[in-house]
């Protein structure tokens, strides 16, 4: 009898009246019931729950053959993210990587492993409790994607970080013995020894942590010639958290651009889901670190864009920028590619160049090279250590790119205070912060003495009325204003450990 006004339209509607797809308590039942039995967590050493898991995606597609009608699927799971398996997150998210496969320009992927220390995940279960076989899954995972795109190909390299235990020659051992398809090791120590252009500063593979494995394989392999595809490097970690059936989304976004230069498997973007061992979770629990994180990334790095995960293992980038911009990159160590996102921002068009992807990750902790859990240590203050040395990596970024991007004078307070804190005051102003419900406050703006109130810097968090007025703070996407505030004598920062999220 008369529009419905002020009603709200749900991303789930929308996009099943988009697609035709409207899913009933009957269809979506036939969506849920063959995974209601599974466990909410995702074990990615158990082989065959990963077979389940392209069962489900295969069923999806058979009967979802359109990636409109998939994002509906998807969208309408997001809705009970908690509620349901991990597996069934994950499928939606490979049958729509392969429907976007299908309709792609042909591609070569190369994806990009580096290795230390990877004997235990290199094995099965069978033969090591915290086994993922890795070798063998990141190739099925890989084949099984391709094959919806016969006009397009794709290696895998696994280049070694100078393991003591010997992971590449172990990995080629098992790639022959196994007959894995497609498969490649690679030694950085090759490429000290040969004196390869742009890694003379690497002069023995401990000047190496990760970044300079990844940064050497990607370099070498950007030489490769491969006509009629758009050649495309992704780099992924050795554990199953990213499963690479998800590259179809990275291809897709970076050949629908000719402007997009890179794309980063997104945990935190709309869509995205962050999975541990109590399921699909969203985000990790650590809110509050995750949005200042955000908040700093804004603030001193604008030149990144609006995604909001800058640390996902899980990244792609045409060749040709590979080409560009590894001579320009020093950070070898985890924290190598923040630098190498920049780069491609500043070189290569600015936030044009910067795509992200929503993908499903399913966290894999036991045999990490970058977090090992001490006896007796509280789990929370390690979490403050290594954000506040990847904040400390942003300062350093923020101080080498000064002159590239357009950061605000009135944002300047802020970061000098940002700069003053030690890990005491930064682990105190991130404890005392309010607690943040169900998800980040993403897009938040956080004010210099809510700042400083937290970090004990001063009495109280000081009313904004006191004090002369200042211009408001310019960050990204936000425009909240920042009274003025004294700040502490800077401290000098360095990029030091790992920059993942846990």
């Amino acid at each position: 009898g008369k529009p419905d006004w002020g009603r709200v339209f749900t991303l789930p509607e929308l996009q099943s009246w988009k697609s035709g797809v409207v899913l009933n308590a009957a269809n979506y039942s036939n969506v849920t019931d063959p995974v209601s039995g599974e466990p909410l967590a995702l074990d990615l050493t158990d082989a065959a729950a990963l077979d389940r898991v392209y069962a489900a995606a295969d069923r999806l597609l058979q009967t979802y053959p359109t990636v409109d009608a998939l994002q509906a699927v998807e969208a309408a799971l997001l809705e009970r993210q908690r509620e349901l398996p991990t597996m069934i997150h994950l499928a939606v998210k490979l049958a729509k990587s392969k429907a976007l496969m299908a309709v792609c320009p042909p591609v070569f992927v190369t994806m990009i492993t580096a290795m230390y220390n990877e004997k235990n995940r290199m094995c099965s279960k069978d033969e090591h409790p915290n086994g993922e076989n890795f070798l063998v899954n990141k190739s099925r995972e890989m084949e099984w994607l391709f094959e919806a795109a016969p006009q397009s190909g794709y290696e895998l390299i696994y280049v070694d970080d100078g393991c003591p235990k010997e992971s590449g020659k172990l990995a080629t051992e098992r790639i022959k013995s196994k007959g894995i398809p497609h498969s490649k090791v690679l030694y950085l120590q090759d490429g000290i020894d040969q004196k390869e252009p742009n890694f003379d500063d690497i002069k023995d593979t401990k000047d190496s942590q990760k970044g300079g494995a990844v940064e050497y394989g990607m370099w070498m392999r950007a030489k490769e010639s491969h006509p009629g595809q758009e050649h495309i490097i992704v780099f992924t970690d050795a554990d199953l958290a990213a499963n690479l059936s998800q590259t179809g989304l990275l291809c897709h976004n970076l050949t629908s651009s000719p402007s997009r230069m890179s794309c980063v498997g997104s945990r935190y973007d709309e869509g995205g889901i962050f999975c541990n061992e109590k399921g699909a979770m969203g985000v990790t629990k650590n809110f509050e670190l995750l949005a200042f994180r955000d908040f700093l990334k804004r603030l001193l790095l604008p030149a990144l864009g609006k995604g909001r995960d800058t640390q996902c293992g899980f990244k792609a980038f045409k060749a040709s920028v590979v080409k560009k911009v590894i001579p320009s990159v020093t950070d070898r160590k985890f924290s190598f590619d923040m630098q190498l996102l920049m780069l491609v921002a500043l070189q290569c068009g600015g936030e044009a160049a910067m795509g992200s992807e929503a993908v499903v990750y399913v966290d894999s902790l036991a045999e990490s090279n970058f977090y090992q859990q001490a006896p007796g240590v509280d789990p929370m203050l390690e979490s403050y250590k290594s954000y506040f040395n990847m904040m400390g990596r942003m300062l350093a970024l923020h101080d080498t790119f000064k002159d590239k991007q357009e950061v605000p004078a009135a944002n300047q307070p802020v970061i000098d205070f940002v700069r003053g804190l030690t890990l005491e005051t930064f682990s105190k102003m991130m404890a005392t912060m309010p607690r943040m419900q169900g998800k980040p406050d993403w897009g938040r703006v956080f004010t210099l003495p809510e700042l400083k109130g937290w970090a004990a810097l001063t009495s109280r968090v000081l009313n904004p009325s006191m004090g002369a007025a200042s211009p408001a703070l310019q960050v990204t996407g936000s425009s909240a204003p920042v009274p003025a505030g004294t700040h502490g004598q800077p401290n000098s920062h360095t990029a030091q450990g790992g920059t993942q999220d846990r």
